[in-house]
């Protein structure tokens, strides 16, 4: 896409720049080979529509997707993108940055009052370093019957609020925590850039190109969500 589209030139953009990753593209004589991602795609969410700075939620130049829900017959038309300006990338960010923040102290206060928590990663490489002396099923117990484990399972809102393996997770640097839950709140498993690059979006390092590209787009370029199958 380009910057300064109107709302009704969207679909043919989109088509045109996800076109070269077409699994069924017709290849032309000398045309560069690229790898080929999708074999349809639809403007969607997928469940992670875009916010929208308050106050513009009417601007027509927001991009919809329609979407129906079986269960309901019915059909509703998430907001998918539109403008740079009015996208609200921040809220997001900030929850998510939070609620990191909260699992992390609450983790923190709870494991301070028992022995020290090992990390699932701690038993599985004494299973690999000795796998007959220490077996599978004894790495799995040792690591669910530590003191703090057995007792966070009696507290289900606390489990759910740390999740899977905390000794893990939630450790280190409390900012640097919360600086990658940030960068998760927005990236999804692939960018379009304006230039015709796609960019599968893995690991901390392309979560964070993945916003700062974003943040850097003018105010008026289109933003668009895209639900592909590839």
């Amino acid at each position: 896409m380009r910057p300064r589209r109107e709302p009704e030139d969207v679909p043919e953009a989109i088509g045109a720049a996800m076109a070269p990753y077409d699994y069924n593209r017709h290849i032309a004589p000398g045309e560069p080979e690229v790898e080929t991602w999708w074999d349809y795609w639809q403007i969607d969410g997928g469940g992670c529509e875009f916010p929208v700075v308050p106050g513009h939620e009417d601007d027509p130049r927001l991009i919809r997707g329609t979407h129906t829900l079986p269960e309901r017959r019915a059909t509703f038309r998430p907001r998918c993108g539109g403008p740079r300006g009015r996208l609200d990338l921040e809220t997001p960010r900030a929850q998510a940055a939070a609620e990191a923040r909260r699992a992390f102290e609450a983790w923190q206060a709870f494991a301070s009052g028992y022995p020290p928590v090992h990390p699932a990663s701690h038993f599985w490489a004494r299973h690999f370093a000795d796998p007959e002396g220490y077996p599978r099923i004894q790495a799995v117990e040792d690591y669910r019957t530590q003191p703090a484990l057995v007792a966070l399972a009696d507290l289900p809102e606390l489990e759910d609020l740390v999740g899977g393996d905390p000794a893990a997770r939630l450790v280190g640097d409390l900012g640097a925590h919360m600086r990658e839950a940030a960068d998760q709140a927005l990236t999804t498993h692939a960018l379009l850039t304006l230039d015709g690059r796609w960019l599968a979006i893995s690991g901390p390092e392309r979560c964070r190109y993945f916003n700062e590209y974003l943040d850097d787009l003018t105010p008026d370029t289109i933003v668009v969500r895209v639900l592909y199958h590839g």
